[in-house]
């Protein structure tokens, strides 16, 4: 359907002209503005859809058709109202120049690896130096009220020639490495945009305009609607099979994103160099700031690299503990104390070193969690856990906990005697919690604990000091609880 209204469109563009000379200039500055609005209009739509936002692209893309909409009724100012002839006023061919400034700040930044609002911030410094550049280079050739001879005005379109095939070029690239359906789409959009208007253009330019039809008003006018009524019917219809299918390398698209940035700095030093033989001074001036821009970004990607770099070791650091940490009481979880008993076991293997392992396992906990309610257990199993802590008085010294009520200790170079005395001492910490519990004989939680004590020898393991405390727990509850077991 939308095809057809296109095709209505330009047919209705050429038929109006032919069969109305007299008003032939008129009727097709009215077409050739309508073209570009109802590709704008079409723009912002899709903004309005994806979101307004610059790094999504149409907005970017709607300013660079007002800004050729604009140049389209600057010509009809000069034609219509100043009577001026000439082949390319200034004012006019200046706002068809920059029509590419916002394409080209999309190409760089859509989608990139534009990082932080710094590196933006220099983006937009060598936007405005091309923006610039480009004013500098056009009124090189032309002045206000155009072209002084044929030369100039095909410096001119020779300089349309070249923006064009560089935004085809940076386009097409972006679109075979977007790494979204959407920006695919955009970008597709943009590259049959600009490859279609780059052809209208060279044609129109150095033929149409030079030689076959001076003046606004032929039937060849036509051929101008035809990139914008594209614009509008494929940004109207959302994204294509080839932008839903299309899945670029990873490796292209991760360069390309790196790289995209570096287009501006690029096209800043090439319309600097052009300037370079007309106002030498500010064509220096431009490859400076090209040089200083590109220096300055790749400084700023280093940067914000190394901050990610950081950011995301903290993260895995972070996700590390996490893992070996009990998310209930805050203290090592059963897989951080298997990593640590494995380890001091080896220790005191090399070394011949005693360790004493501690079983806490709370007294009557499930009457407990039955009596008082879960959220009332999960509080008490908090209390023991940070009283159990804080009874630890060396660095070497580890508690986890051990599953559901039970929690171990690991006490490296502790003898028998020693680990006892901690464990009397745990015991007596959390009686005077004064934890009310009603099923206790206490009255109060309590805890009953499992020491055992080893020397490693050859052909013993780990598992043999767990059993031994194990034991000793066991023990400790047959003799009535809240009290500490050494295994024989």
């Amino acid at each position: 359907m939308m095809v057809l209204l296109a095709i209505a469109f330009a047919l209705l563009h050429a038929c109006l002209v032919w069969l109305i000379p007299g008003h032939a200039i008129v009727t097709s500055y009215a077409f050739l503005i309508a073209a570009p609005l109802l590709a704008l209009v079409a723009a912002m739509r899709r903004a309005y859809v994806t979101g307004l936002a610059l790094d999504r692209g149409w907005s970017l893309a709607a300013a660079s058709l007002l800004l050729w909409t604009l140049g389209m009724i600057s010509s009809l100012r000069q034609d219509l109202f100043l009577a001026n002839s000439n082949e390319a006023p200034g004012e006019t061919m200046l706002f068809y120049v920059l029509y590419g400034v916002p394409v080209s700040y999309a190409v760089a930044t859509v989608g990139a690896a534009t990082g932080s609002l710094m590196q933006r911030v220099v983006d937009a410094v060598l936007v405005l130096a091309l923006g610039y550049l480009y004013f500098e280079l056009m009124f090189s050739w032309v002045d206000l009220k155009g072209a002084s001879n044929a030369t100039s005005a095909q410096m001119i379109a020779y300089m349309f020639d070249v923006e064009n095939a560089y935004l085809v070029l940076t386009t097409v690239i972006r679109f075979l490495s977007a790494d979204t359906v959407e920006r695919r789409h955009f970008f597709g959009v943009l590259f049959a945009f600009i490859f279609s208007y780059g052809v209208v253009a060279a044609y129109y330019n150095h033929h149409v305009a030079m030689d076959l039809a001076k003046n606004i008003g032929s039937t060849y006018d036509v051929i101008v609607d035809v990139p914008f009524l594209l614009f509008a019917i494929l940004a109207m219809h959302g994204p294509t099979r080839l932008s839903q299918t299309l899945k670029p390398p990873i490796g292209l698209v991760r360069f390309v994103s790196s790289g995209s940035p570096i287009l501006l700095s690029l096209a800043v030093l090439g319309v600097a160099l052009l300037l370079l033989p007309r106002h030498f001074g500010i064509g220096v001036a431009g490859i400076i700031v090209a040089v200083l821009g590109y220096g300055l970004r790749s400084t700023l990607s280093q940067v914000h690299l190394s901050e990610t770099e950081e950011t995301l070791r903290h993260d895995r650091t972070m996700f590390a503990e996490m893992a070996l940490r009990d998310s209930l009481t805050g203290v090592p979880n059963r897989r951080a104390f298997e990593e640590a008993l494995d380890r001091e076991w080896r220790v005191a293997v090399r070394g011949q070193h005693v360790i004493s392992l501690l079983l806490v396992d709370i007294d009557i906990f499930k009457q407990y969690n039955d009596r008082y309610g879960h959220l009332a257990g999960d509080a008490c199993l908090r209390q023991v856990a940070d009283v159990l802590q804080h009874a630890l008085r060396r660095p070497g010294d580890m508690l986890a906990r051990y599953g559901g009520e039970e929690f171990v200790l690991i006490l490296p170079n502790t003898p028998g005697a020693g680990a006892q005395q901690v464990a009397t001492r745990l015991c007596k910490r959390v009686n005077q919690l004064q934890i009310t519990h009603e099923d206790s004989p206490t009255g109060g939680v309590t805890i009953s604990v499992g020491i055992a004590s080893m020397i490693p020898q050859e052909g013993t393991a780990a598992d043999d000091l767990i059993s031994a405390a194990d034991g000793a727990l066991y023990t400790a509850k047959r003799n009535g609880r809240n009290r500490a077991e050494l295994a024989a």
